[in-house]
């Protein structure tokens, strides 16, 4: 399918009309990608940054997108090194995996015959792609307004001109998924506390948040090794104590935790004990110690916390070690990261009638929440 070439007059005519929204942020969608696919709901334009000329694809038509020595390729017709995909005002935009995307992709190839999309949208439209998947959409409202609150300043610290993307949109950033699923508890919250952010003595907090905490936030200095201020310092937390996330334990082989301490350069063949050596001030192990026939091995709790799995080894606030059925049983709190606001107790505050304002004030300690003009 070949494409549609727009005289410029025209196409100047079609594409947005007005300035750019202040407020943008860049989402790398797909970065380092041989090639995508996508499906045009609505009048989509491709621009070629270098030629300047523009062209129109056919409504609900499916383009495969590929790079050809270190240009793009639109449909078989090969462009310019950079391109950009424009919705027309008001139309859907376009699909990639089934995933809506309606701001202006920015489509570039990359070293290694690969390619790196990225979206460029409005931070509050940039929000309704974040908080379905961030946080469940029938959480209390109060929560799912604390959640716009921290997503918002969070993407906004981020904005880096240097680059050529501000957020991914996975867990390395925070996650999103285009414009799915929005529901109206999700655009209330957004509307509700439009353009507001956490502030600490005039700066944008790096407002981080997780699924629950366990009874205690961590530092971002422990999590991290980030320079910590008053907002991510660690509060205790009661409010998290009946989330199903609250309490975890796993089961690891003594097999692979040999194997996993072997990578690290130790040569022992068995176990005599596995302990949390050093903790931070929120409860969080910092090293564990694996006691050998031979000596003691030490290792960082945040990498065997990664080696294992995220999704099953899920905090590093590890309560007791114990030895069982040739392995050893690890139990702990919490799941995640532990910096910033605690989903589950966010969610348990507003059930008790906490309004969005103080559960920030409780997770963000001394932050103010400023509305950018």
């Amino acid at each position: 399918m070949r494409l549609k070439t727009l005289a410029p007059a025209l196409a100047a005519a079609l594409l947005f009309s007005g300035a750019a929204d202040a407020a943008e942020i860049r989402v790398g969608i797909r970065l380092g990608t041989p090639s995508f696919r996508l499906r045009t709901d609505g009048q989509v334009f491709v621009r070629d940054l270098s030629s300047g000329r523009r062209y129109l694809l056919v409504e609900r038509s499916p383009y495969e997108i590929t790079p050809v020595d270190g240009l793009v390729r639109v449909a078989g017709e090969t462009l310019g090194p950079e391109i950009s995909l424009e919705p027309k005002e008001g139309d859907l935009g376009v699909r990639i995996n089934n995933v809506f995307y309606r701001g202006r992709l920015a489509v570039k190839a990359a070293p290694g015959g690969l390619l790196n999309v990225v979206e460029h949208l409005d931070i509050e439209d940039y929000l309704e792609g974040v908080l379905p998947v961030e946080m469940s959409p029938g959480s209390p409202l109060e929560a799912l307004k604390a959640q716009a609150v921290a997503s918002r300043s969070y993407a906004l610290k981020r904005l880096s001109p240097s680059r050529d993307y501000d957020v991914t949109a996975d867990v390395n950033s925070q996650v999103y998924n285009g414009r799915n699923n929005v529901n109206g508890r999700i655009k209330t919250a957004i509307e509700k506390t439009r353009g507001q952010v956490l502030t600490y003595k005039g700066r944008i907090v790096t407002a981080y948040f997780h699924a629950c905490c366990g009874g205690h936030t961590a530092s971002s200095t422990a999590a991290w090794g980030e320079n910590v201020y008053k907002p991510l310092y660690g509060v205790k937390d009661p409010f998290c104590s009946t989330s199903r996330h609250s309490n975890w334990k796993l089961y690891i082989p003594e097999r692979d935790l040999l194997s996993f301490i072997q990578k690290q350069g130790s040569t022992s063949l068995s176990l005599k004990k596995v302990r949390v050596a050093k903790k931070d001030k929120s409860g969080r192990a910092l090293r564990i110690a694996f006691d050998t026939e031979q000596n003691t091995h030490y290792a960082e709790a945040k990498a065997m916390r990664t080696a294992f799995g995220n999704s099953d080894f899920r905090s590093t606030y590890i309560t007791s070690v114990s030895p069982t059925s040739g392995g050893w049983l690890f139990k702990g709190r919490g799941w995640g990261h532990g910096v910033g606001m605690c989903q589950s107790g966010a969610a348990a505050m507003a059930n008790k009638g906490r309004d969005y304002k103080r559960i920030l004030r409780h997770y963000y300690p001394g932050a103010s929440i400023t509305v950018l003009k």
